[in-house]
């Protein structure tokens, strides 16, 4: 599309939210038929080939229903990106209009920058230089707008064309809502929904009750319950403590640790916990921004960073994934946010691994697992938050900024690296 520095001036991002608003009801209703569409086929007992063809129509109507859906919720996103994008361009246009006003410049139609300002006999060639300086910092800015509003017009207009030639996929979706890419970010780490538990795998090093004990295990067995009833008596990583004991108590039962004391005591993991708030919330406004405005929400899962900082909690929890599920409404300006943060681990031991602290090897403790001695167990931990902001700031800052993606290193009981722990073996 051709245009000039003129109709950027006149471009309205209100026509595109209001756009906008048209797709995303016709798109919700096409959604609100899964029903219709899920009983559409007629009798279970139809059988013979009308019931064929007539099935094979309806299964190429849902499909292309998915894709309508996605194509809409493409071009939903899009239209409220270009809206934002607008809304910012049009806020440059008009510094740049002020500047070139206030001294005695004009942009013309077509972006040309024209000295108004008449000569003048006390002009010295270093104003005469500042002037020309400032024309030129002038086109550079009707340059700049112009080569945005270029890439607004062009991303827009992609979108739109591949809506109405079929050419976006419904990314393989089995239903009409799955299909919408409106309710879900752009790196498909959230999406709108309830809770929906991600799929997390865990290690196993050694094998439970698969090998025969000795004398010498039952040594080592003295000397670590030992070690645990002292550092029980001292009132030493009282956190790390329970874990282990419940290790050595050999029922494999799921065991929660109290995430909100982590929280209060380890740096590491309150920095992990105000990451996953952070990455949640910048992901609500990106959904906010495609024209949700009460939704639930839930996301994938991560490594928690950084790793645990003190003793007590290497030891209960290491390296652990950590996901959320919120609650997310827009009332005017604000935004509040409901956020369960779940932390998810496994209790286990690493083979060839060691300690942080104490330099033992994870290998003396795997082997009573191997012996049936002590079970590797799941745990996990929960901490809730309500979060406020206004539309287009959402919080981050030092402490909630999510962590960077080097591996975290070290383990009170190291669990080898894999997504509970994944580091690289020493």
């Amino acid at each position: 599309m051709t245009f000039t520095y003129h109709d950027v001036r006149t471009w309205n991002s209100g026509a595109l939210e209001s756009a906008a608003a048209t797709v995303k009801a016709r798109k919700d209703k096409i959604i609100g038929l899964q029903d219709e569409l899920n009983l559409a086929f007629g009798p279970v007992y139809w059988h013979g080939d009308a019931a064929t063809a007539a099935q094979t129509k309806l299964a190429a109507l849902v499909d292309r229903a998915e894709h309508v859906v996605a194509e809409a919720g493409t071009v939903l996103r899009t239209l409220h990106d270009s809206a934002d994008a607008l809304t910012a361009l049009r806020h440059e246009v008009e510094n740049t209009d002020s500047t070139a006003a206030s001294n005695q410049f004009t942009i013309s139609a077509q972006g040309d920058v024209v000295d108004e300002r008449p000569p003048d006999a006390q002009d010295t060639p270093e104003s005469l230089h500042q002037r020309a300086r400032l024309r030129a910092e002038l086109t550079e800015a009707v340059g700049r707008i112009l080569r945005a509003a270029h890439e607004v017009d062009a991303v827009l207009n992609s979108a739109l064309t591949k809506a109405e030639q079929a050419q976006i996929s419904d990314g393989g979706a089995t239903s009409l809502a799955e299909a919408d890419v409106s309710n879900k970010t752009k790196d498909g780490r959230y999406r709108i929904g309830p809770p929906d538990r991600p799929d997390i795998k865990f290690d196993e090093d050694f094998v439970y009750d698969s090998k025969e004990s000795t004398a010498g295990d039952h040594l080592d067995k003295a000397k670590w319950l030992a070690k645990l009833r002292g550092a029980q008596a001292l009132g030493m990583m009282p956190d790390g403590t329970e874990m282990y004991e419940h290790y050595w108590k050999n029922t494999g039962e799921p065991k929660e640790f109290d995430y909100e004391k982590a929280y209060r005591d380890d740096s590491g993991i309150r920095q992990g916990v105000d990451s996953e708030i952070t990455r949640a919330a910048a992901a609500a406004e990106e959904l906010i921004r495609s024209g949700n405005t009460n939704f639930p929400m839930t996301g994938q899962a991560s490594v928690a960073q950084p790793y645990p900082t003190t003793e007590n909690w290497q030891k209960a929890v290491g390296g652990y994934q950590v996901w959320s599920h919120s609650n997310v409404r827009v009332e005017g300006n604000k935004v509040t946010m409901e956020i369960t943060v779940k932390a998810e681990d496994r209790y286990n031991f690493n083979r060839g691994q060691a300690d942080i602290a104490t330099g033992a090897g994870d290998n003396e403790n795997g082997r009573f697992t191997e012996i049936g001695w002590a079970k590797p167990f799941d745990t996990h931990g929960t901490i809730t938050r309500t979060v406020t902001w206004e539309v287009g700031h959402s919080p981050g800052g030092p402490t909630g900024e999510p962590g960077d993606d080097r591996e975290p290193r070290g383990s009170g009981r190291d669990r080898g690296p894999t997504p509970d722990n994944p580091r690289e073996r020493r």
